[in-house]
């Protein structure tokens, strides 16, 4: 049987000999977190063998820490809890106090020494009092105690971003304490930020155009001015706005996306920015704060302001903000430095897509200089949308540009979150029948996309226009008349991907909601080379209320001033679609590039619809059949009506057995159509005789 001594030396062997550096191939950190651990277990064999009047026990215990000691304090000189403290300015004592409290919220086997030495309540944390007999402080000493009460009970780091924490709401010297996850995953080594935090480092060869690099001088001008200031980078997102700031700053970042959060996780997600930022060093950057800020986002815009001006009260660095929307209130009272990121030139980005291929292991196949031209995108999307082709191609050593874009859809999708879906287009523009004054404004709307390139740049336009090169359009008059059709055939005459917006998923009674989704929704837009199409808009985009009185006014107020803001800022295209023009507000008309009304068509125009509904190169047509007088007969038709009169008469057809689709088919069916537009038979105009044709 052994001896209490012979069972601590047999505990403390293997204690020591373990926990010596490089042991078992465990990184330096884990050995040194392992060593610390075991020195509070240790600590709390030698208190409990005092209280209970075992010396011997006692005195091989305190032989083995003072070996343990020896060792440890030539190890951490560069070792997580090392770095903390020098970062916190935390005393030796605050060192040695925070080491027990993480023991003895993770080492089980300290529960029955800690139940010995401070009762059952012990269970809940370590408090002062139990601290102190680990640590061997004598009741009546120099007071270090009462400084570590007054310590913990005064503004501090650890306590206030919940590294530590109270257990119950007793006074400081009777609280017990217990260490967070996170605190004691980083003494263990783990390097690994935690959602949804990101870590944004150096990149070793990242290109940039020539405005970048202008951007990125400065960048690095305003961080290297102090920590007075607010530098906000305003640009697209995903553009590499953090990683920017990453690059001017020389030192990795520690990032928040606001656009991920609900406006119920900003405090505790600022919180937790703040406590990854103390354990790394490195500085925050809260990334697309506009998101956050609507006009009704008092709350948010208060712990956004609170934030920043802790920040850099504490001497912690410049804040750093990235936003889509210039000129938002970001509710600190210190000054900013705003500076315009922009997403690098084609060529940049297609070399761009070249390295992220090539860093996967395969190959290119098809035009990356085409693809970037296309996709407005930045060097996180980029490798996203690689890595998507690569897991669809994972046996192939070539990637195609089509691989490629289809990565990138994948990812827009997913960021779209289901706000819109993707149209796919079928419609062709021989189909189209309206006003000739009608297609000049849609060519004239084509040639403001396609030609932006030479007008804005070449020609230097671009420093007239206020903020966004965007393009936005409105589409009004009656159901059926071809608007969604003539966007859908935009987007494929410009090589564009068509989102049509689902609203009953877009607005929200949530205060803020519906601004973030529309966030979404523009930034999503942008960086997958899609139109943006808001079909029936004026459910969104009514006129704001003169004098709101309510709080529903008020809100559609905030709802039309954010959708401002984005029309103005937005570099891609947004088509909106209404029935009743006067419905969509006022201040929004004036952003649109192009107004387009669509008349119902006249009886020359019917004519050709119906030519063009019914022919279609293998459908059995007799000889009778005569747009002119269908056009005639039916005048309050549109095109929408007329494909579906034309489609329901080839149907009765097949259905009858019939050979060819005769005019009394299609008769019949613009009748049914007829009523179900609500015109009764007295406004059918009765045919004119015509003769009779031979088959």
């Amino acid at each position: 049987m052994q001896t209490p001594s012979s069972a601590a030396r047999d505990q403390d062997s293997n204690g020591v000999d373990a926990w010596m550096p490089g042991a078992g191939g465990r990184t330096r950190s884990r050995v040194a977190f392992e060593h610390r651990l075991a020195r509070t277990y240790h600590q709390a064999i030698a208190a409990r063998a005092g209280l209970e009047a075992m010396p011997e026990l006692v005195e091989a215990a305190n032989a083995r820490l003072a070996a343990m000691s020896d060792a440890d304090d030539a190890a951490e000189v560069d070792l997580p809890m090392a770095r903390l403290a020098r970062w916190l300015g935390l005393s030796p004592e605050h060192v040695e106090l925070t080491w027990c409290v993480v023991a003895c919220s993770v080492d089980g086997r300290l529960v029955p020494h800690l139940e010995a030495l401070g009762g059952a309540h012990a269970r809940r944390g370590l408090s002062l009092a139990v601290y102190a007999m680990l640590a061997g402080i004598p009741e009546i000493g120099d007071g270090s105690v009462a400084r570590l009460a007054q310590w913990l009970a005064a503004p501090n780091s650890l306590v206030e971003t919940g590294l530590l924490s109270a257990t119950e709401p007793a006074s400081p010297a009777a609280r017990a304490y217990v260490a967070s996850s996170r605190l004691v995953s980083f003494l263990a080594g783990d390097d690994h930020a935690i959602a949804p935090l990101r870590r944004v480092t150096v990149p070793d060869d990242l290109l940039h155009d020539r405005r970048q690099a202008a951007a990125l001088d400065e960048l690095r001008d305003a961080l290297a001015g102090g920590a007075a200031a607010v530098v906000v980078i305003e640009g697209p997102a995903g553009s590499g706005r953090a990683t920017a700031a990453a690059c001017a700053r020389g030192a990795a970042l520690v990032v928040l996306d606001l656009a991920q959060l609900a406006a119920t996780q900003l405090a505790e997600a600022l919180v937790a920015l703040r406590r990854e930022c103390l354990l790394r060093g490195e500085l925050p950057v809260l990334a697309n704060v506009d998101h956050a800020l609507g006009d009704d986002a008092r709350e948010q815009r208060r712990l956004i302001g609170e934030f920043l001006d802790r920040s850099l009260e504490r001497g912690h660095g410049p804040g750093i903000v990235t936003v889509t929307v210039p000129d938002g209130d970001l509710g600190t009272t210190r000054p900013q430095i705003r500076i315009a990121w922009s997403v690098a030139e084609p060529q940049v980005r297609a070399a761009l897509w070249a390295r992220a291929v090539e860093a996967a292991g395969a190959a290119v196949e098809g035009d990356l200089l085409e693809l970037a031209q296309r996709y407005r995108v930045g060097p996180a999307a980029i490798q996203r949308a690689v890595a998507s082709a690569r897991r669809h191609s994972a046996r192939s050593a070539v990637v195609g540009d089509a691989a490629l874009a289809a990565g990138l859809r994948h990812s827009i999708a997913e960021q779209l979150g289901g706000l819109a879906q993707r149209v796919e287009v079928t419609q062709t523009w021989d189909e189209l029948v309206v006003a000739d004054d009608t297609a000049d404004l849609i060519a004239a709307l084509i040639g403001r996309v396609r030609h932006a390139h030479q007008v804005l740049d070449r020609w230097g336009y671009r420093h007239k226009i206020g903020r966004g090169t965007g393009v936005a359009a409105l589409f009004s008059g009656p159901s059926g008349t071809g608007k969604t059709m003539v966007a859908g055939l935009i987007a494929l005459e410009l090589g564009l991907e068509l989102y049509q917006v689902d609203l009953s998923k877009v607005v929200s009674t949530r205060g803020g909601e519906t601004e973030n989704n529309l966030a979404r929704l523009f930034d999503g837009a942008l960086a997958g080379h899609a139109l943006l199409l808001f079909d029936e808009a004026e459910a969104l985009f009514g006129p704001r209320p003169a004098q709101p009185t309510t709080a529903g006014d008020r809100h559609a107020n905030l709802e039309v001033n954010y959708l401002l803001q984005r029309v103005a800022a937005f570099g891609g295209i947004t088509i909106l679609t209404t029935n009743l023009d006067a419905a969509i507000d006022g201040a929004l008309k004036r952003r649109f590039a192009a107004h387009v009304v669509f008349a119902p068509p006249d009886e020359d125009e019917r004519a050709r619809l119906w030519q063009r509904q019914t022919v279609t190169g293998s459908a059995p047509l007799a000889a009778d059949v005569s747009p002119d007088e269908l056009a005639r007969t039916f005048p309050h038709m549109t095109g929408a009506n007329i494909r579906n009169a034309a489609l329901s008469a080839a149907f009765l057809a097949a259905a009858a057995g019939a050979p060819r689709i005769t005019q009394a088919h299609l008769t019949r069916a613009a009748r049914a159509e007829y009523r179900g537009m609500g015109h009764g038979g007295s406004e059918v105009v009765a045919p004119k005789p015509t003769p009779s044709r031979r088959f």
